[in-house]
């Protein structure tokens, strides 16, 4: 008895993976980019405006360090992301 196998179209897979990953992925990645952006943007608001308080200045190091790791997170997601793209745009 022959063994059915699936018949996969890599153009069509490309073409329903792409647009996906334009209109949703991207965007999202940009949006919490720039919410990365604004923690660290607060965290040296915070440092100027409290520079005398102590605890503070320590809240306005953290925020600027989270913002700082999720800049880094970003941009290491939307290298894999492209990577992904571009490997599914290969199939084309």
């Amino acid at each position: 008895m022959p063994v059915a196998e699936a018949q996969v179209n890599p153009t069509t897979f490309g073409n329903a993976i792409n647009p996906i990953i334009n209109n949703i992925v991207y965007p999202a990645v940009e949006l919490m980019f720039a919410v990365a952006a604004l923690v660290f943007v607060y965290g040296i608001v915070e440092m100027i405006v409290h520079g005398d308080d102590a605890d503070a200045r320590t809240k306005g190091r953290y925020s600027m360090v989270g913002g700082v790791v999720g800049m880094a997170i970003m941009i290491s997601a939307w290298g894999i992301i492209y990577l992904v793209a571009q490997t599914v745009g290969g199939f084309k």
